[in-house]
């Protein structure tokens, strides 16, 4: 009976974590999808794709600063293409495919080996109305149980964005 209670609030726990993760992402789609604008975002400090980024960052890390029971390993923000083609239409399911455009970031926001060998650069972040570009974030996170040491997983949560800029 004790491991069924202990294996329920884990399950619990883990569900928990993961809506938390995913509640980031949508934060951080919402705020990278506002940001660009054909290349040239409407914030004037933006001076490449990594001050984009690092605004978009900014808006993910507060929320996952709440999980309980799991560590972010990874941010990805990423252009949605289909079949690793670059497109302004995302035509898959949203989720990351090797290939496409991405910017990698570790669980604290710092980037990961740059230059990236496909780096998301803000000519490919157009958001010039109708064609506008679908924009991801995507966090990696580890989970770990507080009440089964044995049980530990990696999960990944990813949200997908277009919005017409403010004008």
């Amino acid at each position: 009976m004790l491991i069924l209670f202990l294996g329920s609030w884990t399950a619990a726990d883990l569900i928990a974590d993961n809506n938390t993760v995913l509640q980031a992402t949508r934060a951080g789609a919402r705020y990278a999808a506002e940001l660009g604008n054909n290349g040239s975002p409407t914030d004037s400090n933006l001076s490449d794709a990594q001050a984009a980024d690092a605004l978009i960052i900014e808006q993910v890390l507060p929320v996952v600063s709440k999980l309980t029971n799991a560590q972010v390993v990874e941010i990805d923000i990423y252009g949605c293409s289909n079949g690793g083609v670059f497109t302004p239409a995302c035509t898959t399911n949203g989720a990351y495919i090797a290939g496409e455009p991405v910017d990698r970031y570790d669980g604290s926001g710092s980037p990961t080996a740059l230059p990236w060998a496909n780096p998301y650069t803000l000519n490919l972040r157009d958001q010039v109305h109708p064609d506008e570009s679908d924009l991801g974030v995507m966090v990696t996170f580890r989970y770990t149980s507080p009440s089964l040491a044995m049980f530990s997983q990696s999960d990944v949560q990813y949200t997908i964005m277009r919005l017409a800029p403010v004008e």
